[in-house]
């Protein structure tokens, strides 16, 4: 899998994710798109932040911070296939609709 593709997948188990939410407010939020912005990989706790299309409507100009673990020093490094959340993946997301922000934490998800 490669980048390009990884966001699209992202994008969607998000929505998954969204639906099954326990805030029934929650559950009706879908994801519209991602665009990475800095991939902060040198720091303690590497990430990549950037811009998300979330909420509601889906259009709602949301942050995301997804934390990607340590080991990639480069882009060409991340390891694509293992950021991306299994379809019974839980607990990995985390959304608030208030500061219109999204955490990410895919290496620490859980099976239902």
């Amino acid at each position: 899998m490669d980048e390009q593709d990884f966001w699209a997948r992202l994008e969607f188990r998000i929505c998954a994710e969204f639906q099954g939410f326990e805030d029934r407010h929650l559950r009706w939020y879908w994801c519209d798109g991602l665009v990475a912005e800095q991939y902060e990989l040198l720091t303690a706790e590497p990430c990549i932040r950037g811009r998300a299309w979330c909420g509601p409507s889906g259009q709602e100009p949301w942050r995301f911070v997804l934390r990607i673990g340590r080991g990639a020093r480069a882009r060409a490094e991340i390891p694509w296939t293992a950021l991306l959340p299994g379809e019974q993946a839980t607990g990995w997301l985390s959304a608030d609709p208030r500061r219109k922000t999204l955490l990410m934490s895919p290496l620490v998800g859980h099976p239902e």
